[in-house]
Parts: C-alpha cells; sequence; structure tokens
C-alpha cells in the first residue's frame, strides 16, 4: 500500500496494466554470473564480497561514464578491481588481464535466467503488457532476450509483443536512454513512452534491486513488487539505503514500513499470486 492510501484503497495487483521490469537480478541470476567470472580471481574473499566491490565498482563507472555501453564497463570494472584503483588499472593492466577483461565484458551473453523466469513471463504477459527497463547495451539484451523468449507456451498475450515468441511488448536499455539507473531520468523516460497508451497510476515496478528500481519507483509514486530472491541478493541490495534517491525514512517506511507495495521471493510467486487474484475476483 503506498503512502497515500488508506486501507480501504488497497490495490490489486490485476489493478495494473503494465509491468515494468528489471532484468539482471530479477529475471537473470547476474550474481552467479558474475562471480563465476571474477570468483577465482580473488579466492580470498568470500562470494558476498567480491559481488559487493563490484557492485560498488560498477555503480561509479557507471555515473563517471553514463553513455559507455555496459560490456564497456564490465571490462573498465575487471580492470580496477584487479588493481584496486582506476589510475592503477590504466597503467598496470597486462595483456592477459586485458583478454580477461574483454571476456568478462562478453559473459553476459552466458548469464542464465532463474530456473521460475520464463514460465512466469509467459504467464503475465496474458494480463499485462511486459516492459524491460535494463541497464544494459541493446546488443546484450538481444542474446538474454533470447534466453527469455520461447514457442513452447500458448502464445496468449494481452498485448502485442516484439515478436510472436516475445513476453515483452516494450524494451528500453541503457543505450537507449543514455544513461545507467538509478538516476532519474531512466525511470522518467520509460514513463514518458508508456504514456501514450497507459496512464502511470496503472504501471507496476517489478525489479529484485532497490537502488536501482525499487527506490527510484517510490519517489516516482509508483508502486512495485519487491522480487526478493529469498533474500541472498547483494548487488543493489546490500548497502542500498533510502538517502540514495532523498527520501526521508518516514517517508520510506509509511504503511508497509517498506519502500515496496508488495514481496515475493520469486516471479513465479507474483504470477501464482495474481492469477489467484484473477480467479478470486472474475465472479
Amino acid at each position: 500500500m503506498s503512502p497515500s492510501e488508506t486501507p480501504s484503497e488497497t490495490p490489486r495487483l490485476s489493478d495494473h496494466r503494465a509491468l515494468l521490469f528489471d532484468a539482471y537480478g530479477t529475471l537473470i541470476d547476474w550474481e552467479s554470473g558474475i562471480y563465476d567470472f571474477l570468483g577465482r580471481f580473488f579466492p580470498g574473499e568470500s562470494r558476498e564480497e567480491v559481488l559487493m566491490r563490484y557492485g560498488n565498482v560498477e555503480a561509479n563507472l557507471q555515473m563517471q561514464h553514463p553513455t559507455a555501453k555496459y560490456p564497456k564497463v564490465l571490462e573498465m570494472a575487471f580492470r580496477q578491481m584487479m588493481h584496486r584503483s582506476a589510475d592503477m588499472a590504466e597503467d598496470l593492466t597486462t595483456a592477459g588481464e586485458d583478454d580477461d577483461a574483454v571476456r568478462f565484458g562478453a559473459s553476459i551473453a552466458v548469464w542464465k535466467p532463474f530456473p521460475d523466469t520464463v514460465a512466469a513471463l509467459h504467464k503475465l504477459k496474458k494480463y499485462f503488457a511486459l516492459v524491460v527497463l535494463s541497464n544494459v547495451d541493446d546488443e546484450s539484451f538481444e542474446k538474454t532476450h533470447a534466453q527469455l523468449s520461447s514457442s513452447a507456451y500458448d502464445g496468449v498475450s494481452a498485448y502485442p509483443t516484439v515478436t510472436p515468441e516475445s513476453p515483452f511488448s516494450l524494451i528500453l536499455t541503457a543505450q537507449r536512454v543514455g544513461s545507467y539507473k538509478p538516476d532519474p531520468l531512466v525511470l522518467r523516460a520509460a514513463l514518458q513512452q508508456l504514456a501514450i497508451c497507459v496512464d502511470k497510476s496503472h504501471v507496476l515496478t517489478v525489479a529484485n534491486s532497490l537502488r536501482h528500481d525499487i527506490l527510484p519507483s517510490m519517489q516516482e509514486g509508483l508502486r512495485s513488487v519487491w522480487i526478493s530472491r529469498h533474500g541472498v541478493s547483494v548487488i543493489g541490495i546490500r548497502g542500498a539505503s533510502l538517502d540514495d534517491i532523498q527520501v526521508t525514512q518516514e517517508e520510506g517506511l509509511a504503511s508497509g514500513r517498506h519502500p515496496y507495495t508488495w514481496r515475493f521471493e520469486t516471479l513465479g510467486g507474483l504470477a501464482d499470486a495474481v492469477e489467484a487474484e484473477i480467479g478470486i475476483h472474475a465472479v
């Protein structure tokens, strides 16, 4: 429930027309992909330590280089992590490390969806327009999109999709917008495109990252679903603060004492809840 709503006005998931998805962390298990590559270079650090350090480096690079393509951000992040500072990364990178940096940048293509993702997306597209708002470039998401598309489902969609096999009606990337989340311009660009056919009050953010998606959506007045992935995610979760978007603790914790409207452990849980709700209210 948002701060402005009373208990009698509690919204339903099915009140919305468009679901605005983050991709990496919500649909794609990017942390496993990142750690599977980086972990061997930092054997003395835990998975959480490596991911926290990577997340901090990536966030700084995205602020410094908002128009850099995402593979290039990964390459720069790898070099900085290897040498602990940007200056050292420029001066000391060896040919072998440069090759590893390029391989890390290309590894996005093999990051895998969570086990529940594909089935849940194709279930949800029966009831909503599904929109991706992702912190990557077009070419990288094209490879991810292929993993999320499928002809194994009945193909029924509430709204036209970019291809018959795709679950998505609209795909927006950081490359197209020209900046990275949590820059509020990214979310506003998506809402501007959606405004042609969907009122802002009918847009629901669905994401794992508090920092990149949930908190900016709260600031923009959107309801949101936090896909918590059993609370094991690190990037965009650990250390995320309401200070990132200049929202007071009182605003952030109003009503439900958290910045999101609903929480589900998995995307499959959200899809099941939508179908149960529609069934309950279909009389």
